[in-house]
């Protein structure tokens, strides 16, 4: 089994790590690209909910 020295094992963990960031920065553009593309009723159905104790979220 190699073993990776410590400053080869640090590189590839910002490398990793970096790709992570930016694969979740991507995810969240597509989410709201998604969301966006619903209609408007959809999107914001949260509006409506009744509280308890009477009213709604408006």
């Amino acid at each position: 089994m190699k073993k990776l020295n410590s400053r080869s094992a640090r590189v590839s963990r910002k490398t990793a790590l970096a790709a992570l960031r930016k694969e979740s920065e991507r995810a969240v553009v597509d989410l709201i690209r998604r969301r966006l593309a619903l209609p408007v009723e959809k999107r914001l159905n949260f509006l409506g909910v009744r509280l308890p104790g009477g009213g709604s979220c408006l």
